[in-house]
């Protein structure tokens, strides 16, 4: 079993005879990009495995742009200040 036909087989999809020739194409082409930078000669000294510190990152702000009533106002049928769907799931 091909790269393609695995995909289709693990994603339930099915792909046309032209779609498989074009993913082929790309697919080998991502594993030859994959192997070229594998193969790159890095600095000596140079950590790879460098992380970023917690302290580094920026603090999560709450930004509401819309109000409840607001994004209610769109919704066909609501309930208690949500939006009521159809039962997708038996």
């Amino acid at each position: 079993m091909d790269k393609v036909e695995y995909l289709e087989n693990l994603s339930k999809l099915k792909f046309s005879e032209e779609e498989r020739t074009l993913f082929e194409t790309e697919f080998d082409s991502i594993i030859e990009f994959v192997d070229e930078i594998s193969g790159l000669e890095l600095p000596e000294g140079l950590d790879t495995d460098e992380t970023i510190a917690l302290s580094e990152l920026r603090e999560d702000e709450e930004k509401p742009s819309l109000t409840r009533e607001a994004v209610l106002m769109n919704a066909p049928k609501q309930k208690d200040g949500c939006y009521v769907t159809p039962l997708v799931v038996e």
